[in-house]
Order: C-alpha cells, then sequence, then structure tokens
C-alpha cells in the first residue's frame, strides 16, 4: 500500500511540476512522446494508370482513350510499360482462312493490308509530349523508367489504337490487343499505421 502511494505522489509531483514549467515543460514532454513513437519508415506508394484493350470485331475499328495521374515532388520514379500484339492473319493456314471466311465472311488476307497501329502518349502538365511510341506490328513489352526532376502536377496518358480481332469457336483466334500503364511511385514518411495511407 505504501509503495502504491509513492508512485501516485511522484507522478502528482511530476504532473504540477511539467504543468508548472509553461513552454518549457512541453519540451521534456515532447521529446518522451517521441521516444516512444519509434523511428519513421520510409513507405513506396505505388499508383497505377492502365489503358488496355483487345479487339473483337472482325472489321477494323478506331480505340481511343485517355487518363490522367498526378506527379508530385515526393515521386521518386516513374515507370512506363508498353505491349503490342498483332498477330499477322497471313501466319494462318489456308485451311484456316477458308473456315473462317465460311464462317464470318470475312476474308482474312485482306486485313493484314488495313492500316494497324498503337500510338502511345504521354503528356506532361505544360501538354508537352514526354514519351511516345507508335508501333504498327506486335513489340515486346518496353520498360522505361524515369527519375527526377519530373514536373509536378497533372499528366495525360493518351491511346489511340486501330485494329480487329476475331475468335472462332475458341479455335482460331486472332485479336489485336495492347497495353499501356504507368506507374508512379511515391516516398512517404510514416510515423503511425494512419500514415500514407490513400
Amino acid at each position: 500500500m505504501k509503495g502504491t502511494n509513492s508512485i501516485f505522489t511522484l507522478i502528482f509531483a511530476s504532473l504540477i511540476v511539467t504543468s508548472s514549467m509553461g513552454c518549457f515543460g512541453l519540451v521534456p514532454i515532447r521529446e518522451s512522446l517521441e521516444l516512444m513513437r519509434g523511428a519513421p519508415a520510409v513507405e513506396n506508394i505505388e499508383e497505377k494508370t492502365n489503358i488496355s484493350y483487345t479487339f473483337q470485331t472482325a472489321q477494323s475499328e478506331v480505340y481511343e482513350n485517355s487518363s490522367t495521374f498526378e506527379v508530385t515532388e515526393s515521386v521518386s520514379e516513374l515507370i512506363i510499360y508498353v505491349r503490342v500484339s498483332m498477330p499477322d492473319p497471313l501466319d494462318l493456314s489456308q485451311q484456316v482462312r477458308e473456315l473462317i471466311y465460311d464462317t464470318t465472311g470475312i476474308n482474312v488476307s485482306t486485313l493484314s493490308q488495313e492500316a494497324r497501329y498503337v500510338h502511345v502518349k504521354i503528356k506532361n502538365p505544360n501538354g508537352e509530349i514526354f514519351y511516345e511510341k507508335l508501333a504498327s506490328e506486335s513489340i515486346e513489352p518496353v520498360v522505361e523508367v524515369h527519375r527526377p526532376p519530373l514536373t509536378p502536377g497533372t499528366w495525360t496518358l493518351e491511346v489511340e489504337a486501330r485494329g480487329y480481332g476475331f475468335n472462332i469457336f475458341e479455335v482460331v483466334e486472332a485479336e489485336d490487343n495492347f497495353a499501356a500503364i504507368i506507374t508512379v511511385t511515391s516516398e512517404c514518411v510514416k510515423f503511425t499505421e494512419e500514415d500514407c495511407k490513400t
């Protein structure tokens, strides 16, 4: 019992001393709170912007889309990924081409002569083209990594494409498709669980 009274007396005396010290009493309290909080950690936060499309009509069609993403002072990396797949219909055997013609009425041999392309542009907040890729045939995935300095603000990903696609009974498939993905990585200093939540 006597030990419990001593602890309460010590806590009460500490409170009276620190509260009567005014602003100078806040310094030791702040320091003790910072020690309890622990060391901060740097956490990477990734935000992706994705424009992907698969053409599914045997007639050539145009696809256009745009999306915006934010770049701030805390951005440590901007990754650009572009993939384009345009199967060549002339790679199909004559029997398969005839099957497609009999089923759909479309002469596959003429499809390869039509204009097919994917045009990807990334514009910075000033409207200047930061990145551009034009593909008129299949390309292996292209990955580019850009680090600061990057102009802060709202950036725009624009895609214009023309292609076609057909899928006959899940046996014969030739569909133009592409993916343009932007990954913006930002660094965030994390002190508590609530920090760095998007």
